[in-house]
């Protein structure tokens, strides 16, 4: 509705029960969809409701209907898109990361470290410190349409993640290729930052693969 100008620049959207009841989804669905528009910069998110932005939305053409239909969305395909963004965001991050990058990246290590070492819950700090990673590429299209990735993910991939990170081999697996990450963008080396990040993101892709084949394996049983 936003790119075919059906709702214009300036205007309020419906509440979330309304967009709800218009869309049959959830006010959990709709307020994250309205989420997501937000961080990608189509609508202004205020006390009295949302307003779409005075500017061009075309780049987040396809936001709102993918976002309503995540549930379909299969995850191993999900992780194989971030694993394409991921990368070339590590590319580009390894030219041009800042000092603020890496200590709020550091930061972020640092909590998933600490959560692992007290059985916690690390899933929050992992996943900030992959937003951390698609940020300090500096390519505002390319942050906005990770924004909309990570809004599926969050919903479908964060029970696996969870159990994930409880695993000792694989969590300092991830913490070993965290850290060497953090070491290859500041050392600004890009090949490395890519290999570190696309093995990360294979090592967890193959173990939502056998989760959901041990899953299935039980439910035909």
């Amino acid at each position: 509705m936003l790119e075919r100008g059906e709702i214009a620049p300036g205007d309020a959207l419906l509440p979330e029960r309304k967009l709800g009841e218009m869309f049959g989804a959830s006010r959990t669905a709709v307020r994250e969809a309205l989420a997501s528009l937000a961080g990608a910069g189509a609508i202004d998110l205020t006390g009295q409701g949302a307003v779409v932005r005075r500017r061009d939305v075309q780049t987040v053409s396809g936001a709102f209907g993918a976002l309503l239909a995540h549930e379909q969305a299969d995850v191993l395909e999900l992780l194989e898109t971030r694993e394409i963004i991921e990368s070339q965001a590590a590319r580009l991050a390894a030219e041009r990361c800042t000092m603020a990058d890496l200590h709020r990246m550091s930061l972020y290590a640092t909590e998933v470290d600490e959560a692992i070492a007290q059985r916690a819950d690390a899933t929050d700090p992992d996943t900030n410190l992959h937003v951390a990673l698609v940020a300090a590429a500096g390519n505002r299209t390319l942050e906005q349409v990770s924004s909309v990735l990570e809004g599926a993910m969050r919903r479908l991939y964060r029970p696996t993640r969870r159990i994930m990170l409880l695993d000792v081999e694989l969590a300092d697996a991830f913490r070993d290729e965290h850290w060497g990450l953090i070491d290859a963008l500041r050392r600004r080396d890009g090949q490395t930052a890519e290999s570190l990040i696309r093995s990360h993101i294979a090592r967890a892709r193959e173990f939502t693969r056998r989760s959901l084949a041990s899953e299935g394996g039980r439910e035909e049983g």
